[in-house]
């Protein structure tokens, strides 16, 4: 069985080679930045940078890291989003480099060799785990979010809405108080975990897993919580790390490519609606409720941010 699979994969291995995939989407300075930052790791066995296609000159200067030395550089023949990008650079880590643990990582986010290796100890501490991450905060040093929740339809569209997600706070997210441990006292399980970064462990998943992490029919938005279910599924577990943290400068990258914020909402909305029917089984009725309440966000959305000039 798969799962069977994974426990021997799991058994008959020693995993140490770490492979950290950047995505870039005419973003290059961004991109760079990570790679300059994080090169000299020494916890780091490669990096591999995979241009989703840039409509921009990123893969002129992208391209010569092609097979040369510690990083790499692939090009995707189309821009299929996040997932897709992604998922083949961890199909080149894997086949290629035989990367046994794999990050994700924007490339708007700052980490240091410390908390990378504070993952992967959590990773191997916490039995049947397969992915984890740290804590997030912004660039002035404050906590962002970290984790979530998997919810039911009716609490995930309350946590949609601009005024009914801060009504509800409370019911939408378990509080941190309330999480079980993980492999220590400063890890906890948690049901997904932001995208910007995290670390997989290839060995607990099949190879036909591994080829699939990623669901290529979203581009972008909500990959998170699909991981989270598929994991559910395989009855694996996902940890947060408390003791470290990472930064995340939120959404630079994407600003440069979506540059209205109803855009960017519009496009989650699409996400949403996929994750219901097919990841929560939602039927044509709670369909339809779902589209009739996200056409009233997001027409809330047009009105304060075209109308009214806000932003956030």
């Amino acid at each position: 069985t798969a799962a069977g699979g994974r426990r021997l994969l799991e058994a008959g291995n020693d995993m140490d080679k770490i492979s950290m995939i950047i995505l870039n989407y005419n973003d290059c300075p961004t991109t760079l930045s990570l790679v300059d930052e994080v090169r000299d790791y020494e916890c780091l066995d490669s990096v591999v940078v995979v241009d989703n296609h840039s409509s921009d000159d990123s893969w002129k200067h992208l391209q010569p890291f092609n097979g040369s030395g510690k990083v790499h550089a692939i090009r995707m023949k189309q821009n299929g989003g996040y997932g897709l990008g992604n998922q083949e650079g961890i199909n080149y880590a894997v086949d290629c480099l035989e990367a046994e643990y794999v990050i994700i990582a924007n490339p708007d986010i700052h980490v240091t060799q410390r908390c990378i290796c504070r993952v992967k100890d959590a990773l191997d501490r916490t039995r049947g785990a397969v992915a984890a991450s740290a804590r997030v905060r912004d660039p002035q040093g404050g906590e962002l979010f970290s984790y979530w929740t998997l919810l039911p339809l009716w609490k995930d569209l309350l946590d949609t809405g601009l005024v009914t997600r801060r009504l509800f706070k409370a019911v939408l997210n378990t509080p941190s108080h309330r999480l079980a441990y993980a492999g220590d006292e400063d890890c906890r399980l948690v049901d997904a975990v932001p995208g910007s970064f995290f670390m997989l462990k290839t060995g607990v998943l099949t190879p036909g897993e591994i080829k699939e992490v990623f669901d290529k029919h979203i581009f972008l938005y909500y990959e998170e919580k699909v991981l989270g279910q598929k994991f559910r599924k395989m009855g694996l577990k996902t940890v947060l790390v408390t003791d470290e943290s990472y930064v995340h400068a939120h959404s630079v990258s994407i600003d440069k490519s979506f540059k209205r914020i109803v855009d960017k909402q519009r496009l989650l909305h699409r996400s949403k609606l996929y994750y219901y029917r097919e990841y929560l089984g939602t039927g044509p009725a709670g369909m339809a409720a779902a589209r009739a309440v996200l056409g009233i966000v997001l027409a809330e959305v047009w009105f304060l941010t075209v109308v009214c000039g806000m932003r956030w």
